[in-house]
């Protein structure tokens, strides 16, 4: 059985999401989010609507922010409501008929319980299920594969590499 899950990885800043940018323009029946950088912050692009949305804030504006508006990962600041609307753009995923659900990324947050908890979860263990039709595209920094393939319990999968082929079809 072929995996439907696929875990997308490479160094951190290695140019995963403009891969992925690019393999996408190319796709139609996509679901899920890409991160990409614009003008040094992290945006996030809705492949179903094609839409984006400001994700990340320069410190100025997490200072001015209200403390539950703002996620910090590190030196880095994220508006809490993205990480609600790519939430919710991954458990309305599961009702819609799509080739690839894409999350990018699932990192130390998630590894943890939070950021984009508990739906990326609920996807995993959705396409889990060898009758699911589709496939999990899911977008992993280098070293932290490992711990995601073993928080996820994940079995049926497939590495792919930054440079490697990225899949046609589920």
């Amino acid at each position: 059985m072929a995996a439907n899950i696929i875990i997308f990885t490479a160094p951190v800043q290695a140019g995963k999401t403009t891969a992925l940018m690019r393999w996408a323009a190319k796709k139609d029946r996509l679901s899920g989010f890409l991160a990409p950088d614009a003008d040094g912050l992290r945006r996030l692009f809705f492949l179903n609507t094609r839409q984006w949305a400001d994700f990340q804030l320069t410190p100025a504006e997490a200072s001015a922010a209200d403390t539950g508006e703002v996620v910090a990962v590190g030196k880095f600041y994220f508006r809490a409501a993205a990480f609600a609307a790519a939430r919710r753009v991954l458990a309305e995923s599961l009702e819609q008929r799509h080739d690839w659900l894409v999350i990018d990324e699932v990192g130390k947050l998630e590894l943890k319980g939070e950021g984009l908890e508990p739906a990326v979860g609920q996807v995993i263990r959705y396409f889990k299920n060898p009758k699911t039709t589709g496939g999990l595209l899911l977008v992993v920094r280098e070293e932290l594969v490992a711990q995601a393939i073993a928080h996820y319990a994940l079995e049926n999968y497939r590495v792919i590499r930054l440079g490697e082929e990225l899949p046609e079809g589920p």
